[in-house]
Parts: C-alpha cells; structure tokens; sequence
C-alpha cells in the first residue's frame, strides 16, 4: 500500500528483485502502474456496472486496488523495459481474444 499511496497517476514504479514460488523460487519482475484519473473513473464505472448488473460483490482490497495495473513478468529488462510492459501484455490480450474468436467460429 506504501507503493501505491506514493505513485503519482501514470507513475510506473518497478521491483527488480522478486521472487515467487512455494518450493521453487522464481526470478520475476513486478510492474505497478498507477493508472490516470481519465482510466480510474472508467474502471470505477464499470466496476459499477459490474457489480449493479451482475450481482458481483468487490472486496474492499479489490476496490483499494482499482486505481493500479499490476504486471508479473520474467522477461528480463534488456528484453522488454518498463515501460513497454503494458503494451506486451495488452498485444498478448488481443491475440488472446483473436484466438478464441477463431475457436467460436
């Protein structure tokens, strides 16, 4: 929460040295990207919506971190720098639905 009350709108910040694993330590990096006020009024709103709409109930943790996009990677910083992360992973999104629009048809 100290990350998150200290990041700006925009602001990204990186941890460098993560590890995740219960029996087998990983190496990753963690990117949290506070989000604009513009991209924090839409997300509250269809959060909203979500929950109005589909009887779901948000967690006061969940709704705390509405306001940040969070990225788990193991690609190494040479590879895709900090900033360039949300770019990946939302080409990766749209290949995702590409995908699966192809497996519908």
């Amino acid at each position: 929460e100290h990350i998150m009350n200290t990041l700006k709108p925009g602001q990204v910040y990186e941890i460098t040295d993560a590890y995740i694993g219960k029996d087998k330590k990983l190496f990753t990096r963690v990117i949290i990207y506070r989000l604009t006020e513009k991209q924090l009024r839409e997300r509250k709103k269809k959060q909203l919506y979500t929950e109005s709409k589909k009887g779901i109930t948000y967690s006061e943790k969940s709704k705390r971190l509405t306001g940040m996009n969070i990225y788990v990677t193991n690609t190494p910083l040479e590879w895709v720098p900090m900033e360039q992360i949300h770019d990946f992973y939302s080409l990766r999104w749209q290949i995702e639905i590409i995908f699966k629009t192809w497996k519908s048809l």
